[in-house]
């Protein structure tokens, strides 16, 4: 039978070398144990200026300016219960604005606590079969201010998309264009008519109109100083997705402007 001292190397070289080896392999573990229980304070790229800090006591990754104390952006956890995510930071005026996106859920709030009660938000939403959602809320100051509300909905099988403007809970809230406010479900003009005869109502035909709808409705009325004196009467007829028929009847026959609008429901 082998004995023990006959699996030993023969020289001493060796059994150093090997005994060398060994206790390499005692210190990895041991190191390896230990690190598998020990908490990690801070490691970062550098100690100042810019740099990217992982910080243990805020379970963050943070990412500072060069100036060393202007913070980026953060990934973490967040105050308002929300979970976690990514934080963008950046100076603006009156205060100090970060976004905060996690779980399909864009907020917009001030860095420093407590400004604002309710964070500004973009938010998605989608069952993947029946409507797909984008939400933009305006946030507010106050718990109980109330928040404008702008929805966008498609829905599915090829139905008309909405858009929805309104305050929070389906309240209603004011709508401000400033501009020219333009849409495809109505139409408007002017048209001048000369009565072929005076006291005989005299149409002129607008065409070429694509409004969209089923119902339609049509208003017209005459640019005169002498309402109901020499100009008695102003109508519509044949009104439709492609056009109208404008009337007017006067005592005489001077040439009238009429503003005619054609509004599809």
């Amino acid at each position: 039978m082998p004995r023990q001292l006959d699996q030993l190397p023969s020289d001493s070289t060796s059994i150093a070398r090997r005994l060398a080896a060994l206790e390499r392999e005692v210190k990895e573990l041991r190191a390896a144990r230990r690190l598998g229980s020990a908490t990690l304070g801070l490691v970062q790229t550098a100690a100042e200026g810019s740099r990217v800090a992982l910080d243990q006591s805020t379970k963050s990754l943070r990412v500072y300016a060069d100036d060393g104390t202007t913070l980026l952006a953060e990934l973490g956890p967040e105050d308002s219960g929300g979970g976690g995510g990514l934080w963008t930071r950046g100076f603006q005026e009156p205060n100090n604005f970060s976004a905060y996106l996690a779980s399909g859920l864009l907020q917009f709030r001030p860095v420093e606590n407590g400004l604002t009660q309710v964070p500004g938000q973009m938010y998605y939403d989608t069952d993947a079969f029946q409507y797909s959602d984008l939400t933009l809320t305006s946030g507010a100051v106050g718990s109980s201010d109330h928040r404008a509300l702008l929805i966008l909905e498609s829905l599915y099988a090829g139905q008309t998309p909405y858009i929805y403007v309104q305050g929070e809970n389906s309240t209603p809230c004011n709508f401000d264009v400033l501009g020219v406010m333009t849409s495809s479900n109505w139409a408007y003009g002017t048209v001048s008519i000369t009565p072929s005869a005076a006291n005989t109502p005299t149409s002129f035909a607008v065409t070429g109109l694509s409004v969209k709808g089923s119902t339609f409705y049509a208003f017209a009325t005459p640019q005169t100083a002498a309402p109901g004196s020499n100009v008695t009467g102003v109508g519509t007829t044949a009104v439709s997705a492609s056009g109208l028929t404008v009337w007017v009847t006067r005592t005489n026959t001077t040439t009238t402007v009429i503003n005619w609008m054609v509004i599809g429901l």
